[in-house]
């Protein structure tokens, strides 16, 4: 899944994801491409994004922290395509992840394997 990605509206989303991917290092074969929700001028519709490897879909999803510093594609965010119990989960880890954070800020905290843990440097 990638969100954030502006729509033209003329449909040139698999040039962008060529783009994008390509500031990735990566040229994958896209299998499918589209866009989920109705259109609206409120917000940017998150893009589904079927690769024909898995390899490949891992290696961007790695990859796809470096989007950040790109200048292009800075406001950008792939993550995998979650079902609708693994999104609710997600949510869940999240809430706790910002409540561990703002009760000891001094503190780093990230998820790891399905829960949030304390990072120590």
């Amino acid at each position: 899944m990638v969100y954030g990605l502006v729509e033209n509206g003329n449909g040139s989303d698999t040039s962008k994801l060529k783009e994008l991917f390509q500031n990735l290092d990566e040229a994958p074969v896209l299998s499918e491409v589209s866009r989920l929700g109705r259109r609206s001028d409120e917000r940017i519709r998150p893009v589904r994004v079927v690769l024909r490897s898995r390899e490949t879909a891992r290696t961007i999803l790695a990859k796809s922290a470096q989007l950040r510093d790109s200048e292009t594609f800075q406001s950008v965010y792939i993550s995998p395509d979650r079902t609708v119990e693994e999104r609710t989960e997600r949510r869940d880890l999240v809430a706790r992840l910002r409540k561990k954070r703002e009760k000891e800020p001094e503190k780093i905290f990230r998820i790891r394997r399905g829960s949030v843990v304390e990072i120590r440097e």
